[in-house]
């Protein structure tokens, strides 16, 4: 069902979802409005599922039509009604009989398209293009736009009358960046949809992924996020979307990058492994450490000191497994202590290799190019290919 694909608790998501139930049992004409990609064709998709109408739900883009392909499009041609019109020919009015009408961009209409859907909202009747007969409409309209139509109205744009019969139900669908977080469930709602597509296991996001992604601004709102997500798990070598895997087609999230601790570029001599020693097991609850917080809608729960009867080992008598599940029961994910070895690793082939791409890839035992790609990707300075 479409509903169950509009996810998320925000409050301004919630209301929707509640207004959809009430409004869907009813024959009310719906305007539904909000930012382009927020999801108004899901909510139309839903409205109609909760009608309890038999026929289809057909749905028309009034913006990638010009005027007279609209009108043939919306009401049907009889044969001879233009040149090319070598049959009748039913239209969407009439193909959405008992069912639903969606009437998508609706405030890129021209004005005698405007007179004609009037017409049929008032007398509900209608004629195919170069017909006399009047046809019977037995249809629900829902109508979505971004666009402002109050301000097209006073500016004389948009029919006046046509509007308030448009709106007698009015939903307004939040952009994503007024939910900021939902975005993670709607990821993870993205991804396993992505990964039925493909026949594949779901990928995950790190929590440096989400972290930014739950910050940023999103001007194409949930469209924007599918599309994105999409090219990261084409990109992602792994089972976990890093990010740096959006950071080639997502405009902006690289200054988000920047905000981020464990994104800062690295000289070859910096040294992140040593860090671990730092941190000590403990024998409570885990806590979360500040630098790799999951997005907003998981609090940090309090530190729990370890216990006095038990001493943690010594940093020199552990071994180099038992310092990696040290850091991580010190609040690091997996992922991200799975990048800081990575870094160090090769931050010391680099210096070893003095600077030299080819060198390091030898030592590291791996592909020159993808070493190459990954000392873009952690910022390393001072390096050459040969």
């Amino acid at each position: 069902p479409a509903i169950k694909r509009l996810v998320g608790t925000a409050p301004a998501l919630l209301s929707l979802l509640h207004q959809v139930e009430k409004v869907g049992a009813s024959d009310a004409t719906v305007l539904i409005h909000g930012e382009s990609g927020t999801g108004k064709e899901l909510v139309a998709e839903a409205i109609h599922e909760a009608s309890g109408r038999g026929g289809p739900l057909i749905k028309v883009n009034c913006a990638a039509l010009v005027e007279t392909l609209l009108l043939s499009e919306l009401f049907g041609h009889e044969k001879g009604a233009f040149t090319g019109a070598a049959a009748r020919r039913r239209g969407r009015f009439e193909l959405a009989e008992g069912g639903t009408l969606f009437l998508d961009e609706i405030g890129d209409i021209s004005p005698r398209t405007q007179v004609a859907l009037l017409r049929v909202l008032q007398d509900r009747t209608f004629e195919r293009v170069g017909g006399v007969t009047p046809l019977r409409a037995n249809v629900r309209i829902l109508c979505a736009t971004h666009r402002d139509l109050r301000a097209m109205v006073a500016r004389g744009e948009f029919r006046e009358d046509l509007y308030y019969r448009l709106r007698q139900v009015v939903l307004e669908v939040p952009a994503l960046r007024q939910r900021p977080r939902d975005v993670p469930v709607i990821a993870a709602a993205i991804l396993e949809r992505i990964a039925a597509e493909r026949g594949t296991a779901p990928k995950r996001l790190s929590g440096r992924a989400i972290s930014a992604l739950s910050r940023h601004a999103w001007p194409g709102n949930v469209r924007e996020l599918e599309n994105a997500l999409r090219a990261a798990a084409i990109f992602a070598d792994g089972e976990v979307i890093d990010l740096e895997d959006f950071t080639a087609n997502v405009e902006g999230l690289r200054d988000l990058e920047a905000l981020e601790p464990a994104s800062a570029p690295m000289t070859p001599r910096a040294g992140m492994l040593p860090a671990i020693h730092a941190v000590e097991p403990s024998n409570g609850p885990r806590s979360s450490a500040p630098e790799r917080a999951e997005p907003e809608s998981h609090p940090p729960s309090a530190p729990v000191a370890p216990s006095a009867s038990v001493a943690p080992s010594s940093p020199v008598d552990r071994t180099p497994l038992e310092l990696a599940y040290a850091h991580v029961r010190g609040g690091v994910s997996l992922s991200d202590m799975k990048r800081e070895i990575e870094r160090e690793c090769i931050a010391r082939a680099l210096d070893e290799s003095r600077g030299n791409i080819t060198r390091a890839a030898v030592l590291l035992g791996m592909k020159r190019p993808r070493l190459s790609q990954l000392v873009k990707q952690y910022g390393f300075g001072g390096t050459s290919e040969d």
